[in-house]
């Protein structure tokens, strides 16, 4: 049951990405650099689901697709929505959300490394 719920939230993060990136305008700025703000969030996001998802996969080379990926899809929504353009910033916005999801999924993994030895 726990597995179900995982892929749930993990379908749901990655429609929201997806949709996030490649909707016609962007979203609008509730505040300056809010833009920055969402990007950071969305790959926080993304990356912690994708990890509980995909755990059985090698930790490098899964980090190591999470931070080709974050300047990728920045990218491609430059290239597959004309309205849209790349943006270096949001790039490295992207790459920060998935260091924060490898520090959070990090320390989760220590807590209940914890947990189970008790």
């Amino acid at each position: 049951m726990i597995l179900v719920g995982r892929w749930l939230l993990f379908v749901v993060v990655v429609a929201a990405v997806a949709y996030g990136l490649f909707r016609p305008q962007p979203p609008p700025m509730v505040f300056e650099q809010s833009d920055k703000v969402g990007h950071v969030l969305a790959f926080l996001g993304l990356s912690v689901s994708s990890r509980w998802v995909f755990w059985r996969v090698n930790a490098y080379l899964f980090w190591s697709v999470m931070l080709l990926l974050a300047p990728l899809l920045e990218y491609l929504q430059g290239v597959l929505r004309p309205s849209r353009f790349f943006s270096i910033e949001d790039g490295y916005a992207n790459l920060v959300g998935v260091a924060v999801g490898l520090v959070v999924m990090l320390l989760y993994d220590r807590l209940s490394a914890r947990f189970r030895s008790r």
